[in-house]
């Protein structure tokens, strides 16, 4: 696999992970391609989180890839009590964890993630999602993109992924799309986890509501936007 900076200076990722085997799994597969720095709590990465942010001089992370349960505590709980839906705006991150449950998903995308893995992970998997989210970032940086308008209605305090998923539904004939043009328009076509588009447009459709548009499902793996808007 060939590298994916252009510089010669490898991207540094920061793992969160307390077990060793773990640890050891990420080293075997990063090493070729990114230097990394580990965390088995927390507190260690917060506080070096903040001092690296803080400093024109620090190494900052390019990274970040975090399991979810730390020998200090829950890191879905620290990312909704400390960061707000922020660390995705300064630092892409990815969750890697052994729980499945649907609601960890919905709160890890709704605080910012760029991605959740399932483990067992694959050796090639997580390259190429690290490669394309580096990629991405490097690209568009941190700009505020522009919010997505629905009928003369600004539709705002959407994530990145909730603005191209709304603004895909303006272009499709009577605001129809499907599973597989979501995937190929709004994830380059690379494979996520089962639940993850059904995560975003849940997410998406709790925030649309107030503004009166309604995502329905019309089976088959196909969906619509309405107005329910009042005339």
């Amino acid at each position: 696999m060939e590298s994916i900076v252009s510089n010669e200076q490898q991207p540094n990722i920061w793992i969160l992970e307390d077990d060793k085997g773990c640890q050891f799994v990420y080293e075997q597969i990063l090493k070729e391609h990114f230097q990394t720095t580990y965390f088995e709590n927390i507190k260690k990465f917060k506080d070096q989180y903040d001092q690296a942010m803080a400093s024109n001089k620090a190494v900052k992370p390019s990274m970040i890839i975090a399991d979810l349960m730390l020998n200090d505590g829950n890191f879905l709980s620290f990312l909704t009590t400390q960061f707000h839906g922020g660390l995705g705006e300064e630092v892409p991150f990815i969750v890697v964890s052994s729980d499945d449950d649907i609601e960890s998903l919905r709160i890890c995308f709704k605080e910012g993630a760029n991605d959740y893995i399932t483990k067992p992970f694959k050796k090639n998997e997580l390259l190429v999602k690290i490669e394309t989210i580096l990629k991405s970032h490097q690209k568009f940086g941190k700009p505020v993109k522009p919010n997505v308008t629905i009928d003369g209605v600004v539709i705002e305090g959407l994530t990145t992924k909730q603005k191209k998923l709304l603004a895909l539904f303006n272009t499709q004939d009577d605001r129809i799309v499907d599973r597989d043009l979501i995937l190929e328009k709004v994830w380059g076509g690379m494979a996520v986890h089962p639940k993850t588009l059904d995560v975003h447009l849940y997410n998406l459709r709790r925030k649309i509501d107030s503004y009166g548009f309604i995502i329905k499902s019309l089976g088959g793996g196909r969906w619509t936007l309405m107005t329910n808007r009042k005339s």
